[in-house]
């Protein structure tokens, strides 16, 4: 089941290890350079979801849930190999080897081989090679009729970390309405607050610029990201980073009130969207601060035309 991206949250579970999950090692242990290692670990993490990005039939690229930019690739240029078998890692590059074919082997199952060399399955090394601090190294090798070549693919609503589902039905588009060229969008890591991710205005139109609105109640939402699933607007009410009296409004991955926001039609097709926890703060594209791609965005408490949004994909 895919989203209207094409995108899948997805965690894949070896068959013959079933209380294990495909993982990321984000910790940079046994990384080479910017990569992370792959592996099997016994611990249900966020680096243990992935986005499946379809790219034709049975083809997908396998793209890191917490870090959507790192691609699950075959290292095939014989880097960290292992006797005959390529190692398998993260990377941020977009490129053929990040292509996998997936194929349903039966049993409810999957195998998982490499588009640029099909003769390769993704596999679990269970027999302790390459281990790491007891999770189970992950590979290709050309062993085609192996139960560690088996994968179950399990997708959400079944995801529960740290939300009970991330999979929503309204995927929408958020722009302003005085530069409705623009989309709201989430950008890099924020420079000063790391845990938290940029929210801006710019003419970008891709997974980055969709969110999943999640209704709480009534007119209250919740704005999160359809690239960044863990991540959530919200306002910044603390102070911290405000500017001529603005709060300041960032993308975080923390349950909680600030999250929250009203969205009210104020004409046809015209929103305003306004924080729950200060209801007499706007959102507002600050577009005479704009460095000619790019527009922040904030709260104020002034009621004017620049409090107004074209959300698209959305009826209330």
């Amino acid at each position: 089941m895919l989203n209207n991206q094409g995108y899948l949250i997805a965690s894949f579970v070896p068959l013959s290890v079933p209380t294990r999950y495909l993982s990321a090692a984000t910790n940079k242990s046994r990384s080479l350079d910017n990569d992370y290692d792959v592996r099997v670990t016994n611990q249900n993490q966020p680096h243990c979801y992935f986005l499946l990005e379809k790219i034709n039939d049975n083809v997908y690229k396998i793209r890191l849930l917490t870090q959507p930019n790192h691609f699950v690739f075959c290292s095939n240029d014989n880097t960290r190999k292992f006797k005959d078998q390529f190692d398998v890692r993260t990377h941020a590059f977009d490129e053929k080897r990040n292509h996998w074919i997936i194929e349903n082997a039966g049993w409810s199952c999957f195998t998982i081989r490499s588009e640029t060399n099909p003769d390769q399955y993704l596999f679990i090394a269970d027999d302790f090679s390459n281990q790491h601090a007891g999770e189970f190294d992950v590979r290709t090798h050309s062993n085609k009729d192996q139960q560690k070549n088996l994968w179950f693919i399990v997708t959400t609503p079944n995801i529960l970390y740290p939300y009970p589902s991330i999979n929503q039905n309204k995927i929408v588009k958020l722009k302003p309405s005085h530069i409705n060229n623009n989309y709201l969008t989430i950008t890099d890591t924020h420079p000063q607050f790391k845990s938290d991710y940029t929210a801006k205005i710019t003419n970008a139109i891709n997974l980055n610029s969709s969110f999943y609105l999640e209704q709480v109640q009534d007119n209250k939402y919740i704005i999160r990201s359809a690239s960044h699933p863990f991540q959530v607007l919200f306002v910044a009410n603390d102070k911290q980073h405000n500017k001529w009296g603005d709060f300041d409004v960032r993308f975080h991955s923390f349950n909680e009130e600030r999250n929250k926001w009203i969205i009210e039609q104020v004409g046809q097709n015209e929103w305003t969207i306004k924080s729950v926890t200060n209801p007499d703060q706007f959102l507002f594209a600050v577009q005479d601060e704009a460095n000619g791609k790019e527009f922040p965005i904030r709260t104020h408490p002034c009621v004017e035309d620049r409090n107004k949004w074209i959300i698209e994909g959305f009826k209330q």
